[in-house]
Parts: C-alpha cells; sequence; structure tokens
C-alpha cells in the first residue's frame, strides 16, 4: 500500500507540474518591462570611437542598453558637446570622422531591437542625412549594418552587415547576429554593394586604406564558398593559425592574412600612410601559455612589426590618429574582467596615460 501510495503522489506531482506550466504565461511586454526598470538599464557609460585628424577631439557614443547619444570630447579645454539627433533613433552608435575630419558617420536604431542604418552629418550637427533604409525587428532575421567609415575621397562608406541572427550557443541566451560580411555604399546614390561572401562568425571594424580601393579587417571563423584557399575555419586555423588580419579590394578577395605575427592578431586600424595598428596575442611570446589571454599593441610599418605595449592587459579595441602619431585603446585586466579604461600614447610606445570622459550630467536619452 506504500508503494502504492506513494507512486500515487508522484503521478499527482507530475501532472501538477504539467498542468501548471501549461497555464503559465509568458508576458514578454512584462519581462521587456523589467529589463528597461533594471539598474542596469540606468547605468551610463561612454565608449570612445575615434580620434579627431587634429588629435583634439574624441568622439564617443555615451549610453545605456536602451538608448545611446554621440558626443564629442576636446581634450584641451575639458568641455563636451553632445550631438542632438532627434528622438527618431534612441540608439545612435559607432560615431567615426571622415578623413578630413568635417563629416560623422554613424549607425542610428529606432529601438534597441530594430534594425539600424547609416547617417551622416557635419561636425557641428547639421544637414544630418539617412544613407541606409533597413527596417524591421532584428528579432525577425532583419539585416543589421554596423561600424561604418568614409572612403578616403568622401564619396563612400564602408561598413559590417550580418545575414541573420540565430540562437546563442549554451549557456547563453537570446539571439546574436552573425554571418557578417563587408559591403559599402554611394553616399549621393545609395546604391550598395558587397565587398565579401564569407559568412564570418564575427569580424572587426573595416576601414579603406589610402589608395580607397583596398580595405583592412579582422574576420574570425569564415566559410569560403569560392573554392579557392581554405574552406572553413578549421582548415585556416590550421594553416595560418588564428591570424584573421585581411586586405582586400572586393574583387581579389583571398582568404590569406595580411601579416602573421604569433598565432593571434585581429582588430586593425589603419593610418593614412598605411600603417597598421593591430592587437595580438602575446602568450606564447611572453612564456604565459597557462596565464589567462593576454592581447597587446603592435605596429606595422614598412614590412617591419614592432611591439607596442607590455601591459600584461587584455586590449581589444584601439585606434591609430590620421597622421600615425597617436593611439588610443582600452584596458582590461583580463577578459572576464567588466571594467575597462581608455588609455592614450604616442606611436612610439611613449607618453602613456589614462582618458577619462566626464560622463556625469551628460544628457540622457528616454527610455
Amino acid at each position: 500500500m506504500k508503494r502504492q501510495y506513494l507512486l500515487w503522489l508522484v503521478v499527482i506531482f507530475l501532472f501538477s507540474v504539467l498542468w501548471g506550466c501549461e497555464n503559465t504565461s509568458f508576458d514578454k511586454s512584462q519581462i521587456e518591462d523589467y529589463k528597461r526598470n533594471h539598474p542596469s538599464a540606468f547605468q551610463v557609460n561612454a565608449f570612445i570611437r575615434d580620434i579627431s585628424p587634429d588629435n583634439q577631439k574624441l568622439l564617443f557614443s555615451y549610453g545605456s542598453p536602451y538608448w545611446s547619444r554621440i558626443g564629442l570630447y576636446n581634450m584641451s579645454s575639458g568641455k563636451v558637446h553632445v550631438f542632438d539627433t532627434s528622438e527618431e533613433n534612441k540608439r545612435n552608435t559607432a560615431p567615426a570622422f571622415s578623413r578630413d575630419g568635417r563629416k560623422i558617420v554613424f549607425v542610428g536604431q529606432r529601438e534597441r531591437n530594430y534594425a539600424g542604418n547609416i547617417y551622416i552629418m557635419n561636425t557641428d550637427g547639421s544637414d544630418l542625412r539617412q544613407i541606409t533604409n533597413n527596417h524591421g525587428i532584428m528579432d525577425e532575421d532583419i539585416v543589421l549594418v554596423h561600424t561604418p567609415t568614409y572612403s578616403p575621397d568622401g564619396k563612400r562608406i564602408i561598413f559590417l552587415r550580418s545575414q541573420r541572427t540565430r540562437e546563442r550557443a549554451y549557456p547563453l541566451r537570446g539571439r546574436m547576429s552573425c554571418d557578417w560580411d563587408i559591403y559599402e555604399v554611394d553616399i549621393d546614390t545609395g546604391v550598395e554593394r558587397r565587398l565579401t561572401e564569407f559568412y564570418f562568425y564575427d569580424a572587426s571594424w573595416p576601414f579603406y586604406m589610402a589608395d580607397g580601393k583596398r580595405f583592412i579587417f579582422s574576420g574570425e571563423g569564415p566559410y569560403n564558398p569560392s573554392g579557392n584557399g581554405p574552406k572553413n575555419y578549421e582548415e585556416y586555423e590550421d594553416q595560418y593559425r588564428k591570424n584573421f588580419i585581411f586586405i582586400m579590394d572586393g574583387r581579389n578577395n583571398e582568404l590569406k592574412p595580411a601579416l602573421i605575427n604569433g598565432n593571434h592578431s585581429i582588430n586593425p586600424h589603419v593610418s593614412n600612410d598605411d600603417t597598421i595598428l593591430f592587437i595580438s596575442r602575446t602568450n606564447e611570446m611572453d612564456g604565459l601559455e597557462n596565464a589567462p589571454e593576454i592581447l597587446e599593441l603592435f605596429l606595422y610599418r614598412k614590412d617591419k612589426i614592432k611591439r607596442l605595449t607590455t601591459l600584461h592587459a587584455y586590449i581589444k579595441w584601439a585606434r591609430i590618429s590620421r597622421d600615425g602619431r597617436v593611439i588610443i585603446f582600452t584596458k582590461r585586466n583580463s577578459e572576464r574582467d567588466r571594467d575597462f579604461s581608455y588609455w592614450l600614447m604616442k606611436s612610439d610606445g611613449t607618453g602613456l596615460r589614462e582618458i577619462k570622459i566626464p560622463v556625469d550630467g551628460l544628457k540622457q536619452g528616454s527610455n
């Protein structure tokens, strides 16, 4: 009798659980409201994205997960100017100067999950123009545009575009953009052209080289449908290790690294004379194979590679000025460290100093 009684208890318990699951409604709007009202949604952070051609001003975006604006920080005066790009776009991100410093390009989104579009404006905020014409919600596999930059002649913009979204790998939740490739758009006509077709798992900000024809970027996890060279990321890593920096021209796009530095090189940026600033893993170089991943700065100039930093830190983002004299970068103590700081130095590795954007008191967006 006791066994039967226990068995019935188990059956009743399982039935109640299943019935409860079937009759529980998960209100997505309530979940979204919870996210919007969580303290993290009101935390304001600033993200430096470019340095002006005169090396005096820093272009940055600032905000929370639900809104972001663009600002300009004058390092000499300490003053901050905030751009008002209207409430139509609550999220304005990834700003960059034109080569002459007269214009700014950025990505604007109506809401966090909406497809973004590329916008341009003068550095005083006037003549705001929308260049691309994407619509829809990204959760519905609408493509995402990201990280735009000007061509040297100011007539085209190169940018990243994802082809689809997918579920994040366990244990992460939600969706992520993937299958990234490089595109460019003609500013006057709005005509777009696809420059690569490798469906990268992840890719860095693309930049034109000085000739305005070739461009540089890094792209991890490529798939190669052309049949020439490595077919996928496994073959690529076997052949080139994790040197993912490419220089292509949109026509002769060989899947071959522009340079090899150890077993890892990513996130290049280029000055007006084609000097390349990039990031590399240095664990093996420094005899620290078992330590957490260390990423340091390197410079590639006139076919020679020079190491710039020995901070034993995690550097994931860096920019070199147009004249090649100044470098700005982010530094974390480790990959898992969420706190980061911005640093400025000369391109010879001297004059290192920390830079802080005064975000307190900046105009906040609407949640």
